[in-house]
């Protein structure tokens, strides 16, 4: 999974993970901008998952699911605001989610936490 992470003078974080993540990337920034330590948090989570094990996390944007095979996230588009409208803008909300596989997103996780 392609990464780019940049912060600006302020110290916000902007988190691109390429076209197809592009859900990741803007849960990921909302949550960190709000929580320095949500990241390590949510990697140490999902790094205690058990083989039957998922963890939700549903936001009022975003729906996260995970478990030890894959990592799953949807724009949560019952309580969609506008400001998430402004960035989805050239994304088909129906096609607004993201996937990848459980080792390549904690790899992305740690990636943010070295950065």
């Amino acid at each position: 999974m392609e990464l780019t992470i940049r912060r600006s003078l302020d110290g916000v974080f902007f988190i691109d993970c390429g076209d197809e993540q592009r859900c990741f990337a803007m849960w990921l920034e909302r949550e960190l901008n709000n929580d320095r330590d949500f990241v390590a948090q949510l990697l140490g989570r999902l790094k205690c998952l058990q083989a039957l094990d998922e963890l939700r996390i549903d936001s009022a944007e975003f729906r996260f699911v995970a478990n030890r095979d894959e990592v799953l996230i949807k724009v949560s588009t019952d309580t969609l605001g506008e400001d998430v409208i402004d960035q989805l803008d050239d994304l088909n909300l129906d096609a607004a989610e993201s996937a990848c596989g459980y080792d390549d997103f904690l790899l992305l996780l740690q990636n943010i936490i070295d950065y």
